[in-house]
């Protein structure tokens, strides 16, 4: 019992310090000259939930509300800043090195690389990362969600 509960406390701890990193990203960058931050709360998801269903997109296949509804929290930063971009992809990198994260998408072109991470607990996606960086100018999304893999799967067709 005791092993168990040392166990889950580690696991508790390990996913209180991931989440702790976004917002630490989110605090250091933000307010800075060159710097656009946007910070959704679980609250405002919340929220959201509770929004009657809306059409969104013409494709009657794709239901965006119902993923949308599945977030629980997001943190957008983009830098265009020379002199803060390198350290703002180091500090990201840093973190996915940290998580438990799988590389879900990597897309190059020219001077601009799209990589997109998830984190899945069983078949549900827990967050996502994406990472866009180029010469000059970087972009971090992070996104809290609980979504089952069949949402992601019936968007990705």
């Amino acid at each position: 019992m005791k092993r168990f509960l040392l166990v889950f406390s580690a696991i508790l701890l390990a996913s209180s310090i991931f989440a702790q990193s976004n917002n630490s990203i989110y605090n250091k960058y933000s307010g800075k000259q060159g710097v656009s931050s946007v910070y959704i709360s679980p609250s405002m998801f919340k929220m959201m939930k509770s929004l009657p269903e809306v059409e969104i997109y013409d494709d009657k296949d794709v239901h965006f509300e119902q993923i949308i509804k599945s977030f629980e929290g997001m943190y957008v930063i983009e830098v265009e800043n020379v002199a803060l971009v390198k350290s703002m992809i180091s500090d990201v990198e840093s973190m996915i090195a940290k998580g438990n994260l799988e590389l879900l998408m990597e897309v190059k072109e020219s001077d601009e690389t799209v990589r997109i991470y998830v984190e899945k607990e069983g078949d549900m996606f827990k967050k996502f990362i994406m990472l866009e960086r180029e010469d000059d100018s970087a972009t971090f999304i992070s996104i809290d969600a609980q979504m089952p893999q069949e949402a992601v799967a019936e968007l990705l067709k």
